[in-house]
């Protein structure tokens, strides 16, 4: 017996659905699979740190790490990886800078700076979102990171003078957590600008059949 139009219409209906569910599932495993990933990396390269004699805030690729997570990942799933990296140091392993880890690490004089980690990533990760490639794709990735250095410099800031200093003044903050360190932040950006290109087909790969 022949099967009527709606009823074929109904079986391609269910049929597309199941496809894109599929693909929907494929990609979210591509999805966490990256952001594992970048964890890893995280834990592997966050923790080498160049300290500078007048300041408890030391030189680390932690910032740069954030600009790709961004780029990469979007504002989800880095947010998931930069919260997973926060976990494992806090439960122990030592993955922050200086091979340290535990809560006195993650609430010390540089707590705020890790923290910023996460609303760092997350408006560096929308702000790129749907990025092109080119020049124009280069300009607004440098704008997204620009702007996540600067909440992650507040941040920093902020809980330095108000949780570990209690009583220095905003300046008095600013020269010990930011100024110092601002040209090799520099230096970060302009490599995370260069790398945009290269590393962009890997932002779209996703389930394929």
């Amino acid at each position: 017996m022949e099967k009527s139009r709606d009823e074929l219409e109904i079986e391609k209906s269910a049929s597309g659905q199941t496809k894109r569910m599929k693909k929907n599932k494929g990609d979210t495993l591509v999805e966490f699979t990256k952001a594992a990933l970048l964890t890893a990396v995280f834990c592997i390269l966050a923790p080498h740190t160049l300290y500078l004699p007048f300041s408890p805030v030391g030189i680390t690729l932690g910032s740069f790490l954030l600009y790709l997570t961004g780029l990469l990942l979007g504002p989800r799933f880095g947010f998931i990886s930069v919260l997973l990296y926060l976990c494992m140091g806090l439960l122990g392993l030592p993955v922050f800078s200086g091979y340290t880890a535990g809560a006195g690490v993650l609430f010390g004089p540089t707590g705020g700076f890790l923290l910023g980690y996460l609303p760092c990533v997350a408006v560096i990760g929308g702000l790129v979102q749907g990025a092109a490639g080119g020049r124009k794709g280069v300009i607004r990735f440098l704008v997204a990171v620009v702007a996540g250095t600067v909440l992650l410099y507040l941040a920093g800031t902020v809980w330095f003078m108000c949780v570990y200093t209690k009583g220095a003044s905003f300046g008095e903050a600013l020269a010990a957590c930011v100024v110092p360190f601002l040209p090799f932040d520099a230096v970060k950006l302009v490599l995370a600008a260069v790398l945009y290109q290269p590393l962009l087909p890997l932002k779209y790969r996703t389930f394929q059949k």
